[in-house]
């Protein structure tokens, strides 16, 4: 054999075989495609790998250069594939494309993490570095061939965009090849689709689609002429009482997912809440799990529901650009005076942008805890400084308005697995050797229960009418609790679809200084919680709040994986579920078109 047909050979080889190295690389971060069953279906493979030649055949014509364009091609799935392995590792869920719109948060908290690579992403880096020593050996080059790279070009774009990725997005295609399209668990569907097929299916969701049947008009008309949108009011009196709202950082009772059994108990405060006849309490069911705190806050305060959006999409984020009915808006007409306090970085999940437009009179953040008497715990401002600011806010509002105060933790924020001088952890779990990571967590938590408890004390002490409200955003990521269930010969990846819905569990409750009417056990999703909270405090519910209390009454649970319907039957969700037609529409008019 010559030496040209040698080089065209190898060249033959580079050209047809890279991709495929490339894609088995990329998807290697998340399991060996080498050494066990992974769990892509040969079909699906051969769909992610068109991806890779389209884009390989695009780039050799518009260089020129074979050797180039498989770098180009190579370098971002590297990159994608090592930030999908940590975003798995640290969230328990895998990228999606709105992440792209949290990357300033993401870069904001990423010092918090340990990135200390394990021996299977060493083994991946060093296979793409031999892939790329390898490629100094690709001579094949078409860089004189003007006519013909522009044609390959315009070609191989035009079956991207116009065959392969709607092919890819199409119902059809889901239906026929089976292919898994669980919005709510991405990381279930990267794993069974492959990564560019996940997200290049996700990109569809960017913009949210008008719900069959929707009818602008329609709605808009409901919404005044039913529910009283845009009719006045009432103001607050001396009796109207203060609001305070804790959403408390990854606060969770992991008992709800297994037994175990620990020294002494991580919130015996919030357990004799649990039991106080002027009590509400029970489980809230969230929409996320390991992160994305924002959406826990975004029901909350809206009452739309993630549900109805694309999954792990950040409303705060993506879609909320004017002002929006939210409780700080609804409780400013009534005379309320509303702030906001996150002891961390302004501008997480756009905060100090979205804030403003849900109706908040003043926000704090970082800044305003720099001072000495401002605790810390490992590296964060301490829940226990938090709430003494709480008290020192609402001494400073006075009597002249009613107050509400909406305050999001940091002190129990991840990763567990690091020592501080500042931080004792006390918390042991019987039959665990070595395993840190969850002792911190409810050793934090403790911190929690033991200042939430002078809070409640001080508001217990005063005789102006005070309404607490305190509940977790989201539960902990998989690693954390992992253990736990592995004391009970169970794991986070083999949860059936009932155990894996207690993984959207935290506890709930609101208190008042005051007589209310307790209630013990309830189950209820995070965007009905502020209606409940409104009702406890006796205020009227006119408009978009008027019709979710009718919603509740009709699904008091609504999250993107559990329903439960007035008969107390529980289901997967299915949006297209008729019960819920007249909340995707409403949502939709309220959010997208109002």
């Amino acid at each position: 054999m010559t030496r040209a047909a040698i080089r065209k050979t190898r060249d033959i080889c580079f050209l047809c075989l890279f991709p495929l190295l490339i894609f088995w690389g990329m998807e290697w971060f998340l399991r060996n495609p080498f050494m066990e069953k992974w769990g892509i279906r040969a079909l699906l493979q051969l769909i992610n790998l068109i991806f890779f030649y389209l884009l390989e055949f695009f780039f050799y014509a518009l260089t020129g250069s074979l050797r180039t364009s498989l770098y180009i091609l190579s370098v971002p799935a590297f990159v994608f594939g090592l930030c999908d392995h940590y975003v798995y590792l640290f969230r328990g869920n895998t990228i999606v494309p709105w992440d792209l719109m949290s990357l300033g948060t993401a870069l904001s908290v990423s010092g918090d993490y340990d990135y200390k690579p394990d021996r299977t992403t060493i083994l991946v880096i060093l296979y793409f570095l031999i892939l790329w020593i390898s490629l100094f050996f690709c001579k094949s080059s078409i860089r004189r061939k003007r006519k013909l790279r522009l044609k390959i070009v315009i070609l191989s774009a035009l079956m991207l965009f116009l065959i392969y990725i709607p092919f890819v997005q199409s119902e059809h295609t889901v239906k026929t090849l089976k292919i898994y399209d669980k919005l709510f668990t991405p990381a279930t569907m990267t794993m069974r689709d492959g990564m560019a097929y996940a997200f290049l299916y996700d990109l569809q969701f960017l913009k949210v689609k008008k719900p069959p049947g929707y009818n602008r008009k329609k709605t808009g008309s409901a919404l005044k002429d039913k529910y009283g949108e845009g009719t006045t009011v009432a103001k607050g009196d001396e009796n109207t009482p203060n609001i305070i709202v804790v959403m408390c950082e990854a606060f969770s009772d992991p008992g709800v997912l297994t037994e175990f059994e620990v020294n002494k108990d991580y919130m015996p405060f919030i357990r004799s809440l649990y039991e106080d006849d002027n009590c509400i309490s029970g489980n809230l069911n969230v929409s996320v799990l390991g992160g994305n705190t924002p959406n826990t806050e975004f029901e909350f305060l809206t009452g739309s529901t993630m549900a109805f959006l694309p999954a792990g999409s950040i409303p705060f984020q993506q879609f909320i650009r004017k002002r929006t009915d939210a409780i700080p808006s609804y409780l400013s007409e009534m005379g309320y005076n509303t702030e906001a306090m996150h002891p961390y970085k302004a501008g997480g999940w756009d905060r100090n942008r979205v804030y403003p437009l849900l109706g908040f009179d003043n926000m704090f953040f970082l800044d305003h805890f720099m001072g000495n008497e401002y605790g810390k715990v490992r590296k964060y401002v301490s829940d226990e400084a938090l709430f003494n600011e709480i008290i020192n806010r609402y001494k400073k509002n006075g009597k002249k308005s009613p107050f509400f105060s909406f305050n999001v933790t940091m002190q129990n924020h991840s990763d567990y697995t690091e020592d501080f001088d500042n931080f004792d952890p006390d918390i042991e779990v019987t039959g665990l050797d070595n395993v840190r990571s969850i002792e911190r967590y409810l050793s934090l938590e403790k911190l929690t229960d033991s200042a939430f408890k002078d809070l409640i004390s001080y508001f217990d002490s005063i005789s102006d009418p005070s309404i607490v409200v305190f509940f977790g955003d989201h539960q902990p990521t998989d690693s954390v609790v992992e253990p736990l269930l592995n004391l009970n010969g169970k794991s986070c990846s083999d949860l059936n679809e009932e155990e894996l819905m207690l993984r959207y569990k935290v506890p709930f409750f609101i208190w008042a200084n005051y007589d209310i009417a307790g209630e013990k056990d309830l189950e209820i999703s995070a965007n009905y919680l502020g209606n409940l909270v409104l009702k406890t405090a006796g205020l009227e519910l006119k408009g978009y709040r008027a019709f979710l209390e009718e919603q509740y009454r009709e699904t008091p649970v609504v999250t993107p994986v559990r329903t439960v319907h007035k008969d107390g039957s529980d289901e997967t969700t299915d949006i297209k579920d008729p019960a819920l037609q007249n909340y995707r529409c409403m949502q939709y008019f309220v959010m997208f078109d109002k």
